[in-house]
């Protein structure tokens, strides 16, 4: 047999080299996409946690700005 020819069933297994760039690759992609994932997941929350006093102010200030007016040019209703 030639010194470059594998047996196979004698003598003691060899680890074969694996080609890690193609799963280092595929990690960061991973990571990436994970942190994208929570970084719109804070962003939902935050708001979703304002929402409420935003539509309250909004809406108080949207009341003053239409009746405003009649209190500053007539002197009240």
């Amino acid at each position: 047999m030639a010194a470059d020819e594998q047996v196979y069933g004698q003598g003691m297994p060899q680890v074969l080299e694996t080609s890690m760039g193609q799963f280092d690759g595929l990690v960061e992609d991973i990571k990436y996409k994970g942190q994208l994932l929570a970084r719109e997941t804070k962003l939902s929350s935050g708001v979703m946690a304002t929402v409420s006093i935003g539509f309250a102010i909004g809406f108080t200030l949207a009341i003053l700005m239409m009746i405003g007016p009649f209190f500053f040019f007539q002197g009240g209703i």
